[in-house]
């Protein structure tokens, strides 16, 4: 039974949240100013763990790469020539729940994707 417990724990932390799934996302979010946005996000598995993410929010397209950990989604990508990260909370209902930052000046975002 103990052999199984450590399995399942092993398991669980090497596959990405159930309520993840690829596909088109509604964006809503915050700039580290306050101003809001909208957009969209599609989310392109790459492998059991990492996906291929594009945004287009405002005329403007952002590429990144992410890995799934448990129930955590972290995006490394490139928008206007500067370099950004992002980390994602997969909810139960499948939403995306996240705060990110881009360049160097170190102001913090949020963002939420709603699945479509």
């Amino acid at each position: 039974m103990l052999r199984f417990a450590l399995a399942a724990t092993i398991l669980a932390g090497a596959l990405p949240a159930a309520a993840q799934r690829a596909g088109a996302y509604a964006v809503e979010g915050r700039g580290a100013d306050g101003t809001t946005y909208v957009g969209a996000v599609n989310l392109q598995p790459t492998g059991p763990q990492t996906w291929r993410v594009t945004w287009r929010v405002g005329g403007e397209t952002a590429r990144g790469v992410g890995l799934t950990m448990r129930n955590t989604l972290v995006v490394g990508y490139v928008l206007s020539n500067e370099v950004g990260v992002a980390s994602y909370e997969v909810q139960p209902d499948g939403r995306l729940v996240g705060r990110w930052t881009q360049g160097l000046g170190g102001a913090v975002g949020s963002e939420v994707w709603l699945p479509r």
